[in-house]
């Protein structure tokens, strides 16, 4: 089998932790090659492997998804950071993952992601896939914005909030979580709609089939899109965000000692059994 193991240039820590984890494979016999992620000849530099071992913390993550996923390889994601709710393996129990892996002891979860379309002036100025989430926020003034909202064609409210998150199953648990969304099983294609401090507008989370289209029209300036809290682009007013579950999918390895999700959400999230 062969592996990519991939860091980002900017977390040297990550980056020794990586090249010290490929030197051991290599000495195992195993086909490894070494990739910076944002590396323009990335997709060149990884073909062939299926498994990419990614080193850092959940925003390595995120990055590595939106990297590798069109490119159908399987996220081994190595916790470097502090929270590791996707990068679930811990850097000291990597080689007795890769041994399971390498005698093909594991089995790939898919998480859905959304592809966004910004539109302007009958224009397409952004697409891009998201693994968490997708957010219109307000832009340097501290005052509410009006975005309007249609589910499937079909009108659906307008907000009046700080701004409205989303979010896959995955982004579940991070900014929609936090603004009092739902946590939904990460399996699930299900996407969520929840407002950023609404005022005198609708409260709740809306829940939708993964297939449902959603479109955000911006009626106040300045605005703010977010892509996975990694990208972002001013929005004007007439601007409109398409949401669709992407054709794509991220698939994250799963071997018989990881901790399911529930426990990794008891500990992680809800703080019990003594937190992280």
């Amino acid at each position: 089998m062969k592996y990519a193991i991939a860091v980002r240039p900017d977390y040297p820590r990550a980056a020794a932790a990586a090249s010290a984890a490929a030197a051991r494979m290599r000495a195992r016999g195993d086909d490894v090659v070494e990739v910076q992620l944002d590396s323009p000849t990335l997709a060149a530099d990884v073909a062939g492997a299926q498994v990419a071992c990614v080193f850092g913390g959940d925003g390595t993550m995120l990055r590595a998804a939106r990297a590798f996923a069109p490119l159908g390889l399987a996220l081994l994601g190595v916790n470097m950071g502090r929270l590791g709710f996707l990068t679930t393996t811990p850097s000291e129990q990597l080689d007795a993952v890769i041994a399971e892996v390498s005698q093909g002891r594991y089995s790939c979860e898919d998480r859905s992601l959304v592809h966004a379309r910004l539109r302007r002036d009958g224009r397409e100025v952004v697409h891009v896939n998201a693994l968490n989430d997708v957010v219109v926020a307000r832009g340097q003034l501290v005052r509410s914005i009006h975005i309007e909202v249609r589910i499937d064609d079909a009108p659906f409210t307008v907000y009046w909030a700080d701004g409205l998150v989303v979010a896959t199953a995955t982004g579940s648990t991070a900014y929609g979580f936090s603004v009092g969304g739902p946590i939904i099983l990460p399996h699930s294609d299900a996407v969520m709609i929840v407002p950023i401090a609404p005022h005198l507008s609708f409260r709740n989370a809306v829940v939708l089939e993964g297939d449902q289209r959603i479109d955000l029209r911006i009626l106040d300036e300045p605005a703010r899109l977010s892509l996975d809290g990694q990208e972002e682009h001013d929005l004007h007013v007439g601007d409109v965000i398409d949401v669709r579950r992407s054709a794509t999918v991220a698939r994250f390895v799963r071997t018989a000692g990881m901790r399911p999700f529930l426990e990794l959400l008891r500990t992680k999230i809800l703080k019990e059994d003594g937190g992280l």
